[in-house]
């Protein structure tokens, strides 16, 4: 039976042998950590858009022929989830993210077909697409955690801070701003998970909850 996507959390991602930043934000959803509602499309998927005729190849340039049926297929036959919210295409490569597309809408066939396409060529062997919805932003950075450390260290637009890890059931400083309350948080569920093994995590604050965004080993 050919798969033609996976959703995040469903622990599937391995499975179907997609690279591991896509393997490991769909084991951080399947822990019930903040990360976005999103899908990955499988290589499959674009496989059989060639086999339907509706995308073009050139010089490693990717073209929706039929815009509509592109749209049809990843809907009705792959039946991907068809979310109201924006979303945004980032092609998954073997140890990173490819550029994040523009916003998209699904139900705009032009827009999202033509970010399918996009996403697909900036790939090279395996064409695996995360369609992810786009979180609100009110803060955002990244932060590193070291094994056996007592901060992890958050780099901001404006600098950066060290923000004291959290252990156990240790409740977050109430000084401390909104953000980084719900970042040590993340942070401290984030090591319950993977294990304390230094990481690096990308995330963003809407100002109500922090989301994981992006998360791959240290070193």
């Amino acid at each position: 039976m050919r798969y033609f996507f996976a959703w995040l959390g469903s622990k599937r991602a391995a499975k179907r042998e997609v690279a591991e930043p896509g393997c490991l934000l769909d084991r951080a959803a399947n822990a019930n950590l903040p990360v976005p509602a999103g899908g990955i499309v499988l290589h499959n998927f674009y496989e059989l858009a060639r086999e339907e005729s509706v995308i073009a190849e050139k010089d490693g340039r990717i073209t929706p022929l039929v815009p509509d049926s592109l749209h049809d297929l990843l809907f009705n036959l792959a039946r991907f989830p068809q979310l109201d919210e924006v979303m945004v295409i980032r092609p998954l490569l073997p140890t990173g993210f490819g550029p994040t597309s523009a916003p998209v809408r699904l139900d705009d066939v032009a827009q999202l077909t033509n970010s399918l396409c996009e996403g697909w060529s900036v790939q090279d062997g395996r064409r695996d697409l995360l369609l992810i919805t786009l979180p609100q932003r009110e803060v955002a950075g990244t932060a590193v955690t070291q094994p056996n450390a007592v901060t992890d260290q958050i780099t901001l637009p404006e600098g950066q801070l060290d923000l004291p890890q959290l252990g156990g059931w240790q409740r977050s400083d109430a000084s401390l701003p909104p953000y980084a309350q719900r970042l040590q948080m993340l942070l401290r569920g984030l090591r319950r998970t993977f294990g304390d093994e230094g990481w690096e995590i990308t995330w963003v604050d809407d100002g109500r909850i922090c989301w994981l965004w992006e998360l791959k080993p240290v070193g």
